[in-house]
């Protein structure tokens, strides 16, 4: 319970120290963190406390060499508290679905198609298109909780569950891609929106022709029946789609009012909307439960996402200081002296290298995307913000060591590898070639 209430804890005080401004506040902020990652710490397996640990204690030693002392020895472990909140906040968001039986009303439409794949498979990636821009990458645990059991093919599977979340890494508020991006380049929310949403249906409309499959004989030569939608379930589908929404409006239209940052909002909302669907309903009894799963949930298996974050946030913080930096923008200025598609070439593979290596996207994007906004870049805003939010994405998918990969991968029952490139290889590499483009076409605004 001590560590729930931690975790807790530590996602208030970020959202209180972001409204209000306070030395003391500051302090206790600090120490929840530190305290919540020596919870999460203790509870990682072998090789992730070796990695974890690493980032840490070599970003304390890089912070004292440089001079640095007591707190400011753990300078940046809160960099990355917006984004980790959502993650952690996130899942709350579905209760008011999960409490009015939408989800199982989608779940009860797609268990009646499991037996046609092409059925089962537009089924699944639209379930899936629906809930990742809210869930994050609890919706696909959400959505294989629901469909694992069915007969799909691990491969066809994978191609649902890619063709449906990866879409939404570029324009979802709620995506650390997204959110860090922005933040870092001080972009109102609504100005990038158009931006990755026109990318994310190229992404969409690649994934179903180079995804669908093909009407097997039996669907091919059976007569569909005529049926009449029950008045509930188009009230859900209804409802699921009103309700997404409603959160991207609604978060536009906070943004534009409050001029409070896009992160603190969507974490703000992941709190608040729960509670007043709780209040009007008057489903206290019910809200109890769930409550107590979601903490079980967080405690058990969130533990790495916060020690990754918070080590990771002191880590870069701290590289900020040594020369990597400048060898880095060194690069970037040359490359853009030849042309920006050399620039974008060198960013998406840099941030894949470092994924394959292990190295997550919350280091190396905030180290990469300072150094395109220099003067010596000939690199508009727009382009390179799309550059690391879609080398974000791309790398993430690719990625065995990263979370999303580990986690299609492990729902299908199949190495990151196969997942990753042999089975969704060909969507990747057209979506690459497309994204080339898309940042020429950025770099004219």
């Amino acid at each position: 319970m001590f560590h729930f209430i931690m975790i807790m804890l530590m996602c208030f005080f970020y959202i209180t120290q972001s409204l209000v401004e306070h030395d003391v506040v500051n302090i206790l902020y600090i120490l929840t963190c530190l305290t919540a990652f020596l919870l999460a710490f203790r509870r990682l397996g072998k090789k992730n406390k070796v990695f974890t640990g690493f980032l840490f204690t070599a970003g304390v030693v890089i912070h004292y060499l440089y001079g640095n002392t007591g707190l400011e020895l753990v300078d940046g472990i809160t960099q990355n508290l917006a984004l980790l909140s959502i993650i952690l906040l996130a899942p709350m968001i579905s209760f008011p679905l999960e409490g009015e039986g939408v989800i199982k009303t989608v779940v009860a439409k797609l268990d009646e198609w499991k037996e046609d794949p092409r059925k089962s498979f537009f089924g699944v990636s639209s379930f899936m298109m629906m809930l990742a821009p809210i869930l994050n990458m609890g919706a696909i645990r959400v959505v294989h909780g629901f469909v694992g059991k069915t007969p799909m093919v691990p491969k066809l599977l994978s191609h649902a569950y890619v063709g449906g979340f990866t879409p939404a890494v570029l324009w979802s508020p709620f995506f650390a891609s997204v959110g860090i991006v922005i933040s870092m380049a001080n972009m109102p929310y609504v100005t990038y929106m158009p931006i990755g949403i026109i990318f994310s249906l190229i992404m969409v409309f690649a994934a179903i022709i180079l995804f669908r499959p093909e009407k097997n004989e039996i669907a091919a030569t059976r007569e569909e029946p005529v049926f009449e939608m029950e008045q509930d379930n188009r009230r859900d589908y209804l409802l699921l789609i009103l309700f997404v929404l409603f959160l991207v409006l609604l978060l536009i239209v906070l943004e534009f009012l409050t001029k409070l940052p896009m992160l603190l909002l969507v974490s703000m909302n992941c709190v608040f909307i729960p509670l007043l669907w709780t209040l009007v309903r008057n489903k206290w009894g019910w809200i109890k439960g769930e409550m107590l799963r979601y903490k079980d949930s967080i405690t058990s298996n969130s533990n790495m996402e916060i020690s990754l974050f918070l080590s990771a946030g002191l880590f870069g913080n701290a590289l900020m200081h040594t020369p990597i930096t400048s060898s880095l923008g060194s690069a970037i200025i040359w490359a853009s002296q030849w042309s920006v598609l050399l620039v974008a070439l060198f960013v998406v593979l840099f941030i894949t290298m470092l994924a394959l290596l292990g190295i997550h996207q919350i280091i190396s994007i905030p180290i990469i995307f300072p150094l395109l906004l220099v003067p010596e870049v000939d690199v508009t805003l727009f382009a390179a913000a799309f550059m690391c939010i879609f080398s974000w994405m791309f790398s993430s998918t690719l990625s065995p060591l990263n979370a999303l990969n580990i986690i299609i991968s492990s729902c299908v029952r199949t190495n990151g590898v196969k997942v990753g490139v042999i089975w969704n290889g060909k969507y990747f590499l057209v979506i690459f070639i497309a994204a080339l483009g898309y940042v020429l076409l950025l770099n004219q605004l």
